[in-house]
């Protein structure tokens, strides 16, 4: 049985029409009687009464029950595709009505701001709670921290280049590359100075650029090697983010903040939890 002739089948029943159904698929009239004879011979009953003038079609019971199944088939095959694509994306759809979501969504307000800034902003009272990033060895006092998430800074290569192909990475093989990294005020350009004191380490060619995109650019034209979150270079064409070898590694966490003197409302709390779940 063809997952095609379960979609033919399907439109026909609803259309009670061959011409139509053909239209619709871009097939000729006769590939649809085809496919009905197709599947009355692999089921061995009969699923659809034709009337001699052709203008009147009746379903068999049969023929329901190969609707009824084909209809839950196709409508499954659209999510599978959907979720698959889904799957490599990083992101969250929410869908809400009018009412029920509306009147919550209504409290909630977002905004994005560098790490450094949402930790003196949440102090200051302009935020009920912050999702940021972090270092392991940081300290906020004040702040209650719940981690969300954990992830490693990793070296981006050009796919094309030998280091691409390695597991991991030692800092001095990079020596005599341009090591690409962000301004002073990005945790990935903090995380970098830790590696270079712990190591030694000091890259003789150095660029310095304000945005993950411009990195992951300019690794890709083989101008130097970036310095990035293992999730930035996720699926971007042409580069590859390859680990440092374990006693150069260091993480990022995101991480849930929250001023301990908080009291928060109803809506807040609930907000809270949510995040916190998440």
């Amino acid at each position: 049985m063809e997952f095609r002739d379960l979609k033919y089948f399907q439109k026909l029943v609803e259309t009670k029409n061959y011409n139509r159904t053909a239209e619709f698929f871009g097939v000729t009239q006769p590939a649809i009687s085809s496919m009905v004879k197709r599947l009355e011979k692999e089921i061995g009953t009969q699923l659809i009464f034709q009337a001699h003038n052709h203008k009147r079609m009746t379903i068999s019971p049969a023929g329901l029950v190969v609707y009824r199944n084909a209809k839950g088939l196709i409508q499954k095959e659209r999510s599978i595709i959907l979720e698959a694509k889904r799957a490599n994306e990083n992101s969250f759809r929410l869908g809400y009505s009018e009412l029920a979501g509306k009147e919550w969504l209504a409290s909630v307000e977002t905004h994005e701001e560098n790490s450094h800034y949402l930790e003196q902003h949440l102090r200051e009272g302009r935020y009920d709670a912050i999702v940021f990033s972090r270092l392991d060895n940081e300290k906020l006092p004040g702040i209650k921290l719940t981690t969300l998430e954990t992830f490693q800074y990793n070296l981006v290569v050009p796919s094309n280049n030998p280091l691409a192909k390695q597991k991991e990475i030692d800092l001095f093989q990079i020596a005599d590359i341009p090591l690409i990294m962000r301004h002073k005020r990005f945790l990935s350009r903090t995380a970098l100075e830790q590696i270079f004191t712990n190591t030694n380490f000091k890259p003789k060619k150095k660029l310095v650029v304000d945005s993950i995109d411009a990195t992951l650019q300019l690794v890709k034209q083989n101008m130097g090697v970036g310095f990035l979150m293992d999730i930035a270079a996720k699926n971007y064409p042409g580069v590859k983010s390859i680990p440092l070898i374990p006693s150069q590694q260091i993480y990022c966490y995101s991480t849930l903040g929250i001023r301990e003197d908080f009291m928060p409302n109803k809506i807040q709390a609930k907000c809270l939890s949510i995040l916190k779940g998440f």
